[in-house]
């Protein structure tokens, strides 16, 4: 059966070994670059695509689908960073909410 330790909490002994074993009791934050992340919305198979669309429009001079084409490649990229943004505003306050300490 565990011992029990009361409002004593652990020995100074026990925390430097369990810090060492398991490292500090903190969240890693991992801040990307803004222009990064809007990048990343004109990278991948799907964007790929729309893209190689675009410029066969160009190749072959059709400048109304090109145009129609990049401005809806720009306008979801432009609403995914959009809502990304406000949803990492929206954990930034919650964190903010958060008891630092535990009794």
């Amino acid at each position: 059966m565990p011992e029990k330790r009361g409002l004593a909490g652990l020995s100074t002994q026990e925390v430097g070994t369990r810090l060492q074993q398991y490292g500090p009791n903190a969240l890693e934050v991992h801040k990307a670059s803004t222009l990064l992340k809007l990048l990343g919305y004109f990278w991948g198979p799907i964007p790929w695509m729309i893209e190689v669309a675009a410029l066969l429009s160009a190749l072959v001079q059709h400048w109304a689908d090109f145009a129609i084409i990049m401005a809806l490649l720009i306008f979801n990229a432009g609403v995914g960073f959009w809502q990304e943004f406000t949803a990492d505003n929206a954990v930034e306050a919650l964190k903010k909410q958060l008891a630092l300490k535990a009794w």
